[in-house]
């Protein structure tokens, strides 16, 4: 019959927690870079938010003239269009 095995010394528990305790270390360097990186991606729609909002601040009032004097030209055709017809009727009822 075989021996049994002989139960395992404090040195050789010490040395497998010290193993363990190195793979640990290796997943934790890992997680932590990839943490990091993860945070610098978070950072970007923050960043694109802060632009935007100095953007608008430093060029709403031109933005708004653009947008008025669009307003103004839309709203010159859509007059222009309806007299017209306005008075082409008018014209078709004098004749």
């Amino acid at each position: 019959m075989p021996k049994p095995p002989s139960p395992p010394t404090t040195e050789d528990k010490l040395d497998e927690i010290l193993l363990h305790l190195r793979h640990l270390d290796s997943r934790d360097r890992l997680r932590t870079i990839g943490g990091f990186f993860r945070g610098l991606l978070s950072l970007i729609p923050i960043i694109v938010l802060l632009a935007s909002i100095w953007y608008v601040y430093e060029y709403g009032d031109q933005l708004l003239e653009k947008i008025a004097e669009q307003a103004a030209i839309q709203a010159e055709a859509v007059t222009k269009k309806g007299s017209d017809s306005l008075l082409n009727q008018f014209k078709g009822l004098i004749k």
